[in-house]
């Protein structure tokens, strides 16, 4: 990297949130409420007039990415379907420790 130029991540991604973080912080009414309107959120009044910054900023990023959501769409995406693994990786995953298969019962053994 050349001097003074950021990486990607830390231009689409960290500025942002480094963005949002000061402007609670700082209570900069005007950028909290640019940002909120960009990212077309609904923060309650309760939340933004709040003494504790943190309940502030908890309202804005839960509604931005909620993390459930976003983790169960990252594993639906990420992870492979179970329907794709290949039969030795099947026992092996039904398999724990020197059990082998053949010792399974037959109800187990059919759910291969």
């Amino acid at each position: 990297q050349s001097k003074g130029k950021k990486p990607l991540f830390v231009q689409l991604v960290l500025d942002n949130i480094w963005s949002l973080y000061e402007a609670v912080l700082k209570r900069d009414k005007e950028k909290i409420e640019k940002i909120v309107t960009s990212l077309g959120l609904r923060i309650g009044a309760r939340e933004s007039r709040h003494a504790d910054p943190k309940v502030h900023l908890n309202a804005i990023c839960s509604q931005w990415l909620p993390i459930s959501d976003a983790v169960l769409s990252m594993v639906c995406n990420k992870i492979p379907s179970p329907l794709d693994i290949t039969a030795e990786r099947v026992e092996k995953l039904m398999c724990v420790g020197a059990r082998t298969f053949d010792s399974l019962p037959p109800e187990t053994q059919e759910l291969k």
